[in-house]
């Protein structure tokens, strides 16, 4: 079967604009059971223009089941990424959910403003390549309250920690294992980029998981949808020339490197020249230390 590749932008939001699927992809995320999900704001992308690079990214509100049964309301910010980029764009987006608060005018007094209510934020990376330090497909990282005084942990609930302290879940979807055995990786087999055909943004499923063929075929009608089509292969036009840029923008620095190291070699060279200059001149040690910058012993070696 031949669907539109989720990790492209515009199918991935194709795929998340569906309430229902949407709920069922946050759910085998969270790992917890999503009852409602609403797309808050539209795609954001946050241009780089120093590489003319784009960031994906999606607002969700969700309601979802806690294990004592209670419900939640959370806000998910689901972040996606096609390549290696600087993770200081990822934090400077961190916060927006804060900042686009909007003012609501006090009924009592003009002069007084109130926010919005806020809600836990939960954070979703997928990536599109491998963070070389984390060798794992995903992982989650949790907040934990630690006592300070005895190190002991603290089961606790609080409003401010919750607010102000972030879950996040971030998946390699290139490190999807051979094995698939957890709803977490039958799910990513749905971003298999192995089954990738010779256009970037088709996959051609060898195995279809069947808790997700509903989404399978879900993601299959844009294929032959020609004006979908045309989207993703202006979305796969762009990603071939980041290529080319980020090969340009890597070989300047290959190149300044070098440039850089040959500077530092050939300034190495005159100094050992000079120090030896000023040493059969009967210079002393510490004066030719404060000439050329050379240590002691590569003076005494000369």
């Amino acid at each position: 079967m031949k669907i539109i590749n989720p990790l492209y932008d515009k199918a991935f939001k194709y795929l998340m604009e569906n309430e229902k699927f949407a709920r069922k992809v946050l759910s085998v995320i969270l790992d917890v059971e999503v009852e409602k999900v609403t797309l808050g704001h539209q795609e954001t992308i946050f241009p780089d223009e120093r590489r003319q690079l784009t960031l994906f990214r999606l607002d969700f509100k969700a309601v979802i089941k806690q294990a004592d049964g209670s419900s939640k309301t959370v806000l998910i910010e689901l972040q996606k990424s096609k390549y290696s980029t600087d993770i200081q764009r990822f934090r400077n987006y961190l916060g927006a959910n804060y900042i686009s608060k909007k003012k609501i005018k006090d009924r009592v007094s003009e002069s007084r403003v109130t926010y919005q209510p806020t809600y836990p934020l939960i954070l979703i990376y997928i990536l599109g390549y491998n963070l070389e330090e984390i060798p794992y497909m995903a992982i989650t990282v949790d907040r934990e309250i630690i006592n300070s005084v005895n190190k002991k942990r603290i089961n606790i609930r609080s409003a401010f920690i919750e607010q102000l302290t972030h879950q996040a879940h971030i998946i390699q979807v290139r490190r999807l294992p051979e094995r698939r055995r957890t709803r977490l990786e039958k799910f990513l087999m749905l971003f298999n980029q192995a089954w990738v055909t010779d256009e970037g943004y088709i996959i051609d499923l060898q195995e279809i998981p069947e808790e997700f063929s509903d989404i399978a075929r879900y993601l299959q009608g844009p294929v032959m949808d020609e004006a979908f089509r045309r989207k993703l292969e202006a979305e796969e036009e762009l990603d071939t020339i980041f290529d080319e840029q980020e090969a340009k923008y890597k070989q300047k620095i290959a190149e300044a490197e070098k440039r850089e190291n040959e500077a530092k070699k050939a300034e190495k060279i005159l100094a050992r020249k000079l120090a030896l200059h000023l040493k059969k001149s009967g210079t002393s040690i510490e004066e030719i230390q404060r000439e050329t910058g050379l240590d002691k012993r590569t003076i005494e070696e000369l």
